[in-house]
């Protein structure tokens, strides 16, 4: 019996000496976080010289922000989580008398995207002109700094200069419509085949 007891206490020392033996498993190791990562749907837009919005679409794998410095532009929403989502970028009419330029930029922690923003200058004088000459020269605008667009009535358009004229492929009444900001007074060469002009947006 006292054999057997030996045994006994022997195997069950031999089984506390196994089990306290066991390899402990190593920790894993942190998975490392991804980089971060933002693409924008277009690097650049034009926006209309009477104001309005565009929307530009972005995904990020991590939260974002976007800002402009400028003081004519306003962009919504200014931050969103990660994932896709969509951004407005907007502007009033641009009565400065001049184009103008400017940026958006998108932030995800370290990565940054700029969408630049071009806004042509609202013309928001008129003077119409209605005429049946199949050659028709412009009409010398003076001012500081006269800019502006010639509609010929007849599909053709070309930004305004002091000696611009064009050749109509057909004889009869035509409109001559021009767009223009910094007018302050016009002078026509000849009024020949001219039967109407209107200055009340001038």
């Amino acid at each position: 019996m006292k054999q057997i007891r030996f045994y006994t206490l022997f195997l069950t020392a031999l089984l506390s000496v196994l089990v306290s033996c066991d390899p402990v498993e190593p920790e894993p190791e942190p998975v490392p976080e991804p980089d971060p990562s933002l693409q924008v749907g277009s690097s650049s837009i034009d926006l209309g010289a009477e104001g309005g919005s565009q929307s530009v679409t972005l995904t990020a794998n991590y939260d974002w922000s976007a800002k402009t410095t400028d003081s004519w532009l306003q962009v919504s929403p200014v931050s969103g989580q990660k994932g896709s989502a969509s951004l407005t970028i907007s502007a009033d009419a641009n009565n400065t008398g001049k184009a103008r330029k400017g940026t958006v930029t998108v932030v995800c922690r370290s990565v940054n995207r700029t969408i630049s923003v071009s806004q042509p200058a609202n013309l928001a004088q008129s003077l119409v002109i209605k005429h049946e000459n199949t050659l028709f020269s412009i009409p010398v605008i003076s001012g500081s700094g006269v800019t502006g667009k010639v509609s010929w009535g007849d599909g053709a358009e070309e930004t305004y200069t002091t000696s611009l004229s064009h050749t109509y492929s057909s004889s009869g009444s035509h409109t001559v419509t021009i767009k223009l900001n910094g007018g302050t007074a016009f002078d026509l060469a000849s009024i020949a085949g001219v039967k109407e002009i209107d200055v009340t947006e001038f």
